[in-house]
């Protein structure tokens, strides 16, 4: 090695070496304090519940009502006028996405296809353009409750900022744009024909962030460096959108709030900490205030039993999906709904308030986007939510009806609840491959649903692997369950139940956990079987042959009765 070649080699080094420090002494550092809470001090419905974190995890403690155990299997309406783009997930955001790196699945490509360029014909236009022409929620409601759901999650809003119901305070509504349709009491109409409980979500709490990208413009082309709609400081004037501000809708361009040196295109994600949030204070407590007060029209016209708030925090924490702003906004939220819940209930609390991150988790039900717990979790309250292809519409799905009834089985052996998302085109309908699904998963239930309903975990919720994974149940097609695989339940009749998740060639089926150390054994059926089982309980497990006959096409479950069984010790698990 030349002497030139040593030095360039040590300053490299050198240089390495430095940047490993850099990152070690930021990765010790100690992490920045929180911002102080701003005291928004919206007005709230008083009752026993009081807007603070730590007095509502006293008087919560992570209960949940009665009914929410009971119902066990949900139905995830997700659903609004991003499945227009039929381009999946956040559409709205990525048909501004002329980059690659940017522009997740094809929504740029998609919107010049179907609609224009997004310098004439921005979103405000598919919002115009949505009518769900066919959407019959009575009929849809029909389904979801025969394949098992007994409560149903609908879209109240999402990243969009378009609201689905009759909004007070937010013009971009259903009512006013579009299919002139109040799509979040339509639902709940046709969920009470059933006695369902019914929920609503809310997703726009940073949305007030979240439409960035709809203020820059091509990097290349012939439309290169003009503005798309949201930036061309549009008044509507003559058009059918006169009236309306596009600043309710796409907020305003933060860019000059970017962190220094941050490449603009990570203002595309989500959890991205890109911004001063001091600079936009003004904004931000604008939108914040304008948030509460649009969830709080629905908690006060609509009733609903539960509200859902997505991210991975909850609203406005001042952190990652709530960064911005940390108020008091939610706590107060919440307080407002558990106080007016327990007063039309002649004071029970019997609502909910699900978030995926909280101050003290006591205080409120969590929920698990696309994915389990590793083991049975009985405290907080909590559910499994998954969907089936994107969460909004995408064409191409290879539907598996069987991961629907897995998705259950893998939700509720570990003391959770079950929500799913089978997702509807902009028209409002179900793709076959959906219909088929939930027929399936109606099937299924029919046979299988006295293990479902009422249920809680036993003392080991597994044999075999640990199963599912992911938020895309049609993506899981490649997991294939054995015979070995068994998922444990006790119904609410106190009967345990052992589903098989494949059926032996031979016949012959052996639950190791019902060993003779598992306590005696006195009875074992297989639900929807007509003839009589051959078992036998020894040292290895319960020994069980099989009838030759399918009571149902996927998921077979047997009822065992015995004397406080607890599972038996497994070898080499």
């Amino acid at each position: 090695m030349t002497m030139n070649r040593f030095r360039a080699f040590a300053v490299a080094i050198g240089a390495v070496a430095a940047l490993i420090a850099t990152v070690t002494d930021r990765a010790n550092a100690a992490p920045p304090p929180p911002p102080p809470t701003e005291q928004l001090d919206l007005p709230i419905t008083e009752g026993p519940y009081k807007p603070d974190w730590k007095s509502l995890a006293e008087k919560i403690q992570g209960r949940a009502p009665a009914w929410f155990r009971q119902a066990k299997v949900g139905m995830w309406l997700h659903w609004g006028p991003q499945a227009m783009g039929r381009s999946g997930d956040w559409y709205a955001k990525f048909m501004y996405a002329q980059h690659d790196d940017w522009n997740r699945n094809n929504g740029y490509q998609n919107h010049l296809r179907d609609f224009g360029h997004p310098t004439v014909e921005g979103y405000k236009d598919v919002l115009h353009r949505w009518k769900a022409a066919k959407w019959d929620p009575e009929k849809l409601m029909d389904l979801y409750y025969k394949a098992g759901a007994r409560y149903v999650l609908a879209q109240g809003g999402h990243h969009d900022n378009f609201d689905l119901w009759d909004s007070k305070f937010q013009p971009w509504n259903s009512v006013r744009v579009g299919p002139h349709k109040d799509i979040v009491g339509l639902w709940q109409k046709a969920a009470q024909k059933h006695d369902m409980r019914f929920g609503v979500a809310f997703h726009q709490d940073y949305s007030w962030w979240w439409f960035q990208p709809a203020f820059m413009a091509d990097m290349d082309g012939p439309y290169r460096g003009k503005p798309y709609d949201a930036g061309q400081k549009l008044d509507g004037k003559g058009t059918w959108w006169e009236g309306m501000d596009l600043k309710d809708l796409y907020g305003k361009d933060l860019s000059a709030s970017y962190v220094p040196g941050v490449n603009p295109k990570h203002n595309f994600y989500h959890a991205t900490p890109d911004l001063l949030p001091a600079k936009e204070k003004e904004f931000a407590r604008w939108y914040c205030t304008k948030w509460f007060n649009r969830v709080k029209d629905v908690v006060d016209n609509y009733h609903p039993d539960f509200i859902y708030f997505d991210g991975n925090t909850y609203p406005f924490s001042g952190t990652a999906t709530g960064r911005g702003l940390k108020s008091d906004a939610f706590v107060r939220i919440a307080a407002h709904f558990y106080n007016t819940n327990a007063a039309r209930h002649d004071g029970k609390l019997e609502g909910m308030v699900f978030t995926k991150g909280a101050e003290d988790d006591r205080a409120v039900c969590r929920t698990n986007e696309g994915n389990f717990p590793k083991d049975i979790q009985r405290n907080p309250p909590w559910m499994y939510e998954g969907c089936v292809g994107e969460w909004f519409y995408k064409p191409g799905v290879n539907y598996d009806p069987p991961m629907l009834v897995y998705a259950v089985l893998e939700a509720v052996s570990r003391d959770g609840n079950c929500l799913i998302n089978v997702m509807l085109n902009a028209d409002g309908e179900l793709d076959p491959g959906g219909i088929a699904s939930l027929e399936g998963m109606a099937a299924w239930m029919k046979v299988n649903g006295e293990a479902i309903y009422g249920s809680h975990a036993w003392g080991r919720f597994r044999e075999g692997g640990y199963g599912m994974s992911g938020s895309n149940l049609a993506a899981n097609r490649r997991i294939v369950y054995t015979s070995q695989d068994i998922r444990y339940v006790v119904g609410e009749n106190g009967a345990l139940y052992g589903f098989a998740m494949g059926w032996p060639a031979d016949g012959k089926l052996t639950l190791k956990s019902l060993a003779t150390a598992a306590g005696p054994i006195t009875e074992v059926t297989l639900l929807g079987a007509k003839e009589p089982l051959v078992w036998k309980q020894t040292a290895d497990g319960l020994l069980v042959t099989l009838p030759k006959t399918k009571p149902c096409d996927y998921a077979w479950g047997l009822k065992i009765i015995g004397k406080e069984l607890k599972p038996a010790p497994m070898r080499g698990r």
